[in-house]
């Protein structure tokens, strides 16, 4: 990362790195304000040693300084010192718990140093604090690239994929965040590097068909998955990552995708809870049934085989059947909105006013809590 870049960041927060007036007067002892002055003149010189260690007498000084510790982890960052970055960004956000640019970096540090359950909080954390339509520059882009590896490192590929959308809306050339998604697509819970050299390629085309999806016309998306399947017929999910698309564009099309995948996969649960969601919209509900049933027989704590259990239910008539599956969901997930809102319904449906209107609560509540985060 560039000092033009950190200059940028620093700006973005409110100019962090701004020198209070040189007091009247001086004293054998350096001041705070002499000690942040001379800091910011030897980083403007590119003195990044002298300028740290001013940095760390001035808080020493004035421990509060949350600015003097964004400007010590920026340093820390630039030399690759990521425990250091990560201690002084630590005492930063500390002090400005809204400091979105500050989580940022906190998180790609942690990211560094492999604490990776941190490092999701933090970006996480720091996503939540943009507006989804703000322009949040190139370090909270870099810190979104890095939640989608965590993501899908963690098998949340809907949640990574949902995450890359609102990367390609704002950045539609990135080669290294097209991978990432081709990874989240292809629902391969690994980092970039590790993608042994003989998948890079599927990987590159299921990123590059999920891109061109969100930035280009429907003629190129769709010659982007036909070449992909045809490249790569047999490898894991790529036909289940054909049949989403489909199911959302040409729903009628979709079922052989997923059936195809059950024969390269035969415990595909992802397939069975995309076949079981097709046939209740087909109204194939004894179909519905049975891959919903077996998802969940493969499968006990996913949620999604939950849910769709519960929706084929649903659709059979057996609305008490249904809450014990979407209360099973929610056992699973505490903090999902929609989790909650499907409990909102089902309690409508078997007359449970009072537990009806506590779910909605929770709904309103999980939703406000996590604004920004998809």
């Amino acid at each position: 990362m560039t000092r033009e870049c950190l200059c940028r960041y620093t700006l973005a927060i409110g100019s962090l790195l701004s020198i209070a007036s040189l007091a009247a007067g001086q004293s054998s002892t350096p001041s705070f304000e002499d000690l942040s002055r001379s800091a910011q003149q030897a980083y403007d010189a590119q003195h990044d040693d002298d300028a740290e260690r001013l940095f760390g007498e001035a808080v020493k000084l004035k421990p509060d300084w949350a600015e003097g510790w964004w400007a010590i982890g920026m340093i820390d960052y630039q030399h690759d010192r990521y425990p250091e970055c990560r201690d002084a960004l630590t005492r930063m956000v500390a002090l400005d718990p809204n400091a979105a640019p500050g989580f940022a970096l906190l998180g790609l540090c942690e990211f560094r140093t492999k604490q990776y359950d941190l490092s999701f909080q933090h970006l996480k954390k720091s996503h939540m604090l943009v507006p989804v339509k703000a322009e949040g520059g190139p370090l909270l882009n870099v810190a979104n690239y890095h939640l989608v590896m965590l993501l899908t490192r963690q098998g949340a590929f809907e949640l990574a994929q949902d995450m890359s959308i609102e990367v390609a809306l704002k950045d539609r050339d990135n080669s290294e965040m097209m991978f990432a998604a081709g990874l989240a697509c292809l629902r391969m819970p690994v980092f970039p590097p590790d993608v042994p050299q003989d998948q890079r390629q599927v990987v590159v085309m299921a990123g590059k068909a999920y891109w061109d999806l969100i930035t280009q016309p429907p003629e190129q998306t769709e010659a982007d998955f036909k070449a992909m399947v045809a490249a790569y017929p047999k490898f894991p999910n790529v036909h289940f990552f054909y049949g989403t698309y489909l199911a959302a564009h040409h729903p009628e099309q979709s079922v052989p995708e997923f059936l195809e995948e059950l024969k390269i996969q035969p415990e595909s649960v992802p397939a069975r809870v995309s076949l079981a969601l097709r046939y209740i919209t087909d109204g194939k509900i004894a179909d519905a049934l049975k891959y919903a049933r077996e998802a969940v027989a493969l499968s006990p704590d996913s949620v999604g085989s939950q849910l769709a259990l519960g929706e084929a239910l649903k659709a059979s008539g057996d609305d008490q059947n249904a809450l014990a599956a979407y209360q099973a969901a929610e056992k699973l997930d505490p903090d999902s909105s929609k989790v909650r809102l499907y409990l909102v319904n089902a309690y409508r449906a078997v007359g449970r006013a009072d537990d009806m209107r506590r779910e909605r609560e929770e709904y309103e509540r999980i939703k406000k809590a996590q604004q920004n985060w998809p």
